[in-house]
């Protein structure tokens, strides 16, 4: 009984971990389809694009594009022009240490400009 717990566990736990990025909305109201060197073929409304999540088929590093298939044509887009979702980047910025000048400081619980892994 414990092996087959184990496996359906470490089942579920693979798909999520190893999930493939999708193109889950756009920017801005026009989107510029381009070619795999980053030359524009067109711009199309947003509006006209699907909806629904696309799967990110190739990330370019080099010039920043994401391939997709849309209405059976793989095209390129900026992905800074669409949201990705997992992130293909994340930035690891280094946590600074916050400095008190009175003791109410000690009351406030943010850190302005720090993120959620930040010690205060």
């Amino acid at each position: 009984m414990s092996k087959t717990s184990l496996f359906l566990l470490c089942a579920l736990f693979s798909q999520s971990l190893f999930a493939a990025s999708q193109v889950v909305g756009y920017l801005d109201d026009t989107v510029e389809l381009l070619d795999d060197q980053g030359k524009l073929q067109r711009a199309v409304p947003s509006a006209s694009l699907p909806q629904q999540a696309l799967p990110v088929l190739q990330y370019d590093r080099e010039l920043d594009l994401v391939e997709v298939e849309v209405s059976g044509q793989k095209v390129w887009l900026d992905s800074m022009a669409v949201r990705v979702d997992p992130p293909l980047h994340v930035v690891d910025l280094p946590c600074g240490k916050l400095t008190r000048s009175q003791a109410e400081d000690q009351q406030n619980n943010s850190t302005i400009g720090f993120g959620a892994g930040c010690k205060k």
